[in-house]
C-alpha cells in the first residue's frame, strides 16, 4: 500500500523510485561500500529494504540510531537483534551461520529458542571484526555477496570505543563477499563521519558509490496521491489533494502521513488538510525541541526562526547583530550554520539558506511564537 507509514518493503509499495532502487541494487551488488542520503521522510529506509529483498542475497540490518550516549550494551543489543533476525530470516542458511558465528569471540547463540547473546567483558569479549570476517567466510561459502546495512550510520560516530572508518577499510580491501550499505539523513555529518575526502582517512581514495533520495515534484506529489487514494478506494476533493502537494513540499514521508490520516478517518481531510498539517507540526515541534536541548548555543532558536526564509549569509549575520546588539564573529557563525546544513535541517542553493523541510518551517514558526 502506498499509503502505508511503515517503511516498504516491495516494489509494488514503492512510489516511481524506479531509478534509485536500480542505482542502489547495481551498488549493492557490484561495490564493496554504498551510501544512500537524503534528507529525512524522503524514503531510505523503504528504498534500502526493498533493494534488500530484491536481491535476495543475506543481510544483516542495523538500525544504529541509539541514545545520544551509547554505551557498549546499547551497541550490544543492537547487534544482537541484527543477528537474531539475520539467523530467523535465512531458514535455510541457519546451521552454517549458526556455525560460523560461534566462531567468533562474544557471541554465544541458543537455537531453542533462537537467542544470541553478545558479551562486552572478560577474556572472550566480542570483537567486531571477527564477525564481519566470519560473515565474510558465509559469504564464500555459498558464492554470494553478504550485506551489512546501517540505517542512520551518521550515528555511529557516537560509539567512539570502535575505529569504523579503520574497520570500513578492512572491509573494502579484504573482505571479498561483505558488501556496506551505509544511509543517511545528516548528510554532511555522514561524510565527516567516513571521511572519505581526508588523505589521512583509511578510506581515503576509494570509490565509493552514491545513490540520493529525492523530492517529489509537484506533479509527481499530485500523482502519489491520487494513485494512494485510489488504491484504497478513498474519495478525496480535488482541492485538497492539491493544497496537501503544495503544503507538504514534495516530502514523501510528509505525503504518505497524509494519505494514511484520510483513509483512517476521512472526516480529518475531507474539506481541508489543517488536521492533518496539525499532526505532521507536532512530529516535527518534538525533533526541533529534541535537537535544541542537545545546543548549548542560544543562537540556533534564533537563527531557525530567521530561516523560516530564505536569507543570504549576510542577511542572517546583520539580523542576529540587530538582535543581539553587538558584533558577531564570522567564524561563529559559520560554524552554526555549518551545523545545521551537516544534520540537514537547512539547505543552501544559490548562496541562499533556507530550512530544508517546509513542516518544519511551520513547526519552528509555531515555537518561536
Amino acid at each position: 500500500m502506498l499509503f502505508d507509514v511503515r517503511p516498504k518493503e516491495r516494489r509494488s509499495d514503492l512510489y516511481d523510485f524506479e531509478r534509485e532502487l536500480e542505482e542502489l541494487k547495481r551498488g549493492l551488488e557490484r561495490t564493496p561500500i554504498t551510501l544512500l542520503i537524503g534528507v529525512r521522510r524522503t524514503g531510505k529506509t523503504s528504498l534500502l529494504k526493498v533493494a534488500l529483498s530484491e536481491l535476495g542475497y543475506p543481510y544483516l540490518y542495523l538500525d544504529t540510531r541509539v541514545s545520544t550516549n551509547p554505551t557498549y550494551r546499547d551497541f550490544a543489543n543492537i547487534v544482537k537483534y541484527s543477528l537474531e533476525d539475520f539467523i530467523a530470516r535465512n531458514t535455510s542458511l541457519r546451521r552454517k551461520i549458526v556455525e560460523r558465528l560461534r566462531s567468533v569471540s562474544g557471541v554465544s547463540i541458543s537455537i531453542s529458542p533462537l537467542s544470541v547473546n553478545i558479551s562486552w567483558r572478560g577474556d572472550k569479549r566480542f570483537e567486531l571484526l571477527e564477525l564481519f570476517n566470519a560473515l565474510n567466510k558465509i559469504g564464500s561459502d555459498i558464492g554470494e555477496p553478504v550485506i551489512i546495512a546501517f540505517d542512520e550510520a551518521q550515528e555511529l560516530r557516537r560509539i567512539t570505543w570502535i575505529d569504523f572508518t579503520r574497520i570500513f577499510a578492512y572491509i573494502y580491501d579484504n573482505l571479498e563477499y561483505i558488501r556496506l550499505a551505509l544511509t543517511g539523513s545528516e548528510i554532511g555529518l555522514l561524510y565527516r563521519f567516513i571521511n572519505v575526502n581526508s588523505s589521512e582517512s583509511p578510506l581515503y581514495g576509494r570509490y565509493i558509490h552514491v545513490v540520493s533520495t529525492r523530492r517529489l515534484s509537484l506533479e509527481e506529489s499530485l500523482d502519489f496521491l491520487e494513485k494512494g487514494f485510489r488504491e484504497v478506494g478513498v474519495v478525496v476533493p480535488r482541492h485538497v489533494i492539491e493544497a496537501a502537494a503544495s503544503v507538504f513540499g514534495g516530502i514523501i514521508g510528509w505525503l504518505t502521513l497524509f494519505g494514511y490520516n484520510c483513509y483512517m478517518n476521512i472526516n480529518t481531510c475531507s474539506e481541508s488538510i489543517e488536521k492533518v498539517i496539525k499532526i505532521a507540526v507536532e512530529t516535527a515541534k518534538r525533533e526541533v525541541e529534541n535537537f535544541l536541548k542537545t545546543r548549548r548555543s542560544e543562537r540556533y532558536p534564533v537563527i531557525l526562526k530567521l530561516l523560516t526564509i530564505e536569507r543570504s549569509w549576510s542577511e542572517i549575520k546583520n539580523r542576529l547583530e540587530d538582535i543581539e546588539g553587538r558584533t558577531i564573529n564570522d567564524k561563529t557563525l559559520n560554524e552554526l550554520l555549518t551545523t545545521l546544513l551537516n544534520l540537514s535541517i537547512i539547505e543552501k542553493t544559490n548562496n541562499k539558506y533556507i530550512i530544508a523541510d517546509p513542516i518544519t518551517r511551520k513547526a519552528v514558526e509555531e515555537l518561536a511564537g
